[in-house]
């Protein structure tokens, strides 16, 4: 039984996750609408120089067309890691779509943009969930599919959802390479700021977090939270 005074603590948490997202959703605005155009405009009057002066000057120009695609190249690759980013970050629609509806369009963003293989497997009906619990869900999975692919060297990805009991239940498993779990967990090497991200998202939510993963073996990641 839950008391009033864990139910009102988790209740103004699921509250500063709300206004988390939502402040993410300002700045992925504010970076589209600043430096995003900012590089968009430096690349337009790079593309019109480098134009001009091979007009102008042809092979004379050499050196400095040469610099100028270096330019070119460095703000190209830049404006596609911000815009990577903003595609990453930006929070869905999480009060009109439900849990499951929020998870695939991660897992199909994930597999555009990696080029992994993520399979998704629902079990059972899963009853409606809060907020609170969609934002959470969702960013511990955006993690974990993250550092597998960064990290772990994974070509595919297992998702399993599943309502047990009186609580939901998220699994995901990889193909990586696997690491030592309490070397990382302990801090030996620095603390993993993502998996620490994670499983402070459980305890928010009054939920259990286990991560299990032998180098060479892959890694598996279980979510366990109360259905209230």
């Amino acid at each position: 039984m839950i008391s009033q005074t864990d139910q009102r603590s988790r209740e103004s948490s699921g509250r500063i996750l709300q206004v988390a997202e939502r402040e993410i959703g300002r700045i992925i605005l504010d970076i589209h609408d600043g430096p995003v155009q900012n590089i968009f405009a430096a690349l337009s009057q790079l593309y019109i120089t480098k134009r001009r002066l091979t007009q102008s000057m042809g092979d004379e120009a050499t050196d400095e067309l040469e610099r100028i695609s270096r330019s070119i190249f460095l703000l190209e690759n830049s404006l596609n890691e911000i815009r990577m980013f903003m595609g990453t970050f930006r929070p869905p629609e999480f009060e009109r779509r439900d849990l499951i509806a929020v998870l695939e369009g991660l897992v199909i963003q994930h597999e555009e943009i990696t080029g992994k293989s993520v399979s998704l497997d629902v079990y059972g009906d899963l009853p409606e969930v809060g907020l609170s619990v969609k934002i959470s869900l969702y960013r511990i999975l955006q993690e974990a599919l993250s550092n597998a692919a960064r990290h772990g060297q994974a070509r595919r990805h297992n998702v399993v959802i599943a309502a047990e009991s009186d609580q939901l239940v998220m699994d995901v498993t990889d193909d990586g390479c696997g690491f030592d779990v309490e070397t990382v967990l302990m801090g030996k090497h620095g603390v993993h700021i993502g998996l620490e991200g994670m499983r402070e998202r459980v305890s928010v939510l009054g939920g259990r977090f286990e991560i299990k993963s032998t180098p060479g073996m892959g890694t598996q990641v279980r979510v366990m939270v109360p259905l209230q």
